[in-house]
C-alpha cells in the first residue's frame, strides 16, 4: 500500500500512538505522518504509507485550517486546558465587539514565540522537558501567517474561531496571545484540524473504520500520483528509468514529453510512460527550454527518488 491516508485522529492518543495503531491493524510497519497534533487535539492527520513516506517533506508546508475554542479569563502554563492554571480573572470586562476586533487583528503575518511546552529542541533536548524540570531556556521566535481568522461563536467565557494558517503555527500560542491582547488572559480549550492543504476532514478514515481491513482503507488511500496531481512533470524515456534510482543527471535527450508548463525553480515530478511518479525535484530551466537545441545542461535537481 503506497500513498497518503487522511485519518481522523481522536482526542487522547498522540500522533505517534495513532500511527502505531494503524501499523498494528495493517500488520505493516512502513507508515509515517506529517503535521503532528497534540494529544488533546483531534482532526485530520495525514499518514504516508509505503513509498508515500518519501513524500513527507513535500507535504509539511501545506496550509492548515482549524476550529478552535478559546477560554477567556484563564492562563495556563501550557497555553491549553491540560496545563496548570496560573492566572484567573473572574470578571470579564470585555465586550463582543472588542473580542472580534482583537481576534481579527491577528490576520496577516505575525511573530510567534514557541510555547514552553513544545517538542522544539534546545541543545538536543525538547523544550517541554526543560519546562517539566522548572528550567527556563531561550525560545524560538518564528514568523507565521494567519491567512484567515473568523469568529464563529461567542458564549463567554468561550469563543470559537476558525483559523487558516501557515505550517508551524501554534494555535494555543495564538489563543494565549489573544488573551494577552484583550488583557484578560486566555488558553486553548479545544482544537480540531479540519483541513491540510487540499485534504479535508470529510475525506478522512477513522481508526474504527480502518479495523474493517485493507479494503476499507483502500477506499481512502490517495495515490502518490493523485497527491501531486496538477504538478508539472516530465515523462522520461523508458531506457532512462533505471538510472533515476542512482540520481543520474537528467538531460533533454532523456525526456519524452512535457506535461504542463513550468518555470525554472518550480516543483517538478518525473514520470514513466504509465504515469507513475519516479522522482520529485525542482526544474533548473523553464519548460520552453527543455528541448531547445542549445540546452545540453542538467535540467532537473533531484529532491527525492521514489523508486
Amino acid at each position: 500500500m503506497h500513498g497518503l491516508l487522511p485519518v481522523n485522529k481522536e482526542v487522547g492518543p498522540t500522533s505517534h500512538d495513532t500511527v502505531n495503531k494503524l501499523r498494528n491493524i495493517l500488520a505493516y510497519r512502513k507508515i509515517g505522518h506529517t503535521g503532528t497534533l497534540d494529544p488533546a487535539a483531534c482532526g485530520l492527520l495525514l499518514m504516508c504509507l509505503g513509498r508515500g513516506c518519501k513524500m513527507v517533506q513535500f507535504l509539511s508546508s501545506w496550509d492548515k485550517e482549524y476550529l478552535a475554542k478559546i477560554k477567556l479569563g484563564e492562563e495556563t502554563d501550557t497555553y491549553d486546558a491540560q496545563g496548570e492554571v496560573l492566572k484567573v480573572k473572574d470578571h470579564l470586562d470585555v465586550g463582543e465587539d472588542q473580542i472580534k476586533e482583537v481576534i481579527l487583528s491577528f490576520k496577516g503575518e505575525n511573530w510567534q514565540l514557541s510555547p514552553y511546552y513544545s517538542a522544539l529542541k534546545f541543545k538536543g533536548k525538547k523544550l517541554y522537558q526543560y519546562a517539566r524540570e522548572g528550567k527556563s531556556v531561550p525560545r524560538r521566535r518564528k514568523k507565521i501567517k494567519i491567512i484567515d481568522i473568523q469568529v464563529q461563536e461567542i458564549d463567554l467565557p468561550f469563543v470559537e474561531i476558525k483559523v487558516v494558517c501557515t505550517s508551524g503555527t501554534y494555535v494555543r500560542t495564538l489563543a494565549h496571545d489573544i488573551g494577552k491582547k484583550l488583557g484578560c488572559g486566555a488558553h486553548l480549550s479545544s482544537l480540531c484540524r479540519i483541513r491540510v492543504g487540499p485534504f479535508g476532514l470529510e475525506q478522512a478514515l477513522t481508526l474504527q473504520g480502518a479495523q474493517q481491513g485493507r479494503d476499507e482503507i483502500s477506499n481512502f488511500l490517495v495515490s502518490i500520483e493523485d497527491v501531486f496531481n496538477g504538478t508539472p512533470s516530465l515523462v522520461i524515456k523508458s531506457d532512462f528509468k533505471d538510472k533515476i534510482r542512482n540520481g543520474t543527471k537528467l538531460k533533454s535527450c532523456h525526456v519524452d514529453s512535457v506535461e504542463k508548463r513550468f518555470t525554472a525553480g518550480e516543483r517538478l515530478t518525473l514520470k514513466d510512460e504509465a504515469g507513475n511518479i519516479l522522482a520529485i525535484g525542482n526544474a533548473l530551466v523553464c519548460s520552453e527550454m527543455i528541448f531547445a537545441p542549445e540546452n545540453e545542461n542538467k535540467i532537473f535537481d533531484y529532491k527525492r527518488v521514489l523508486v
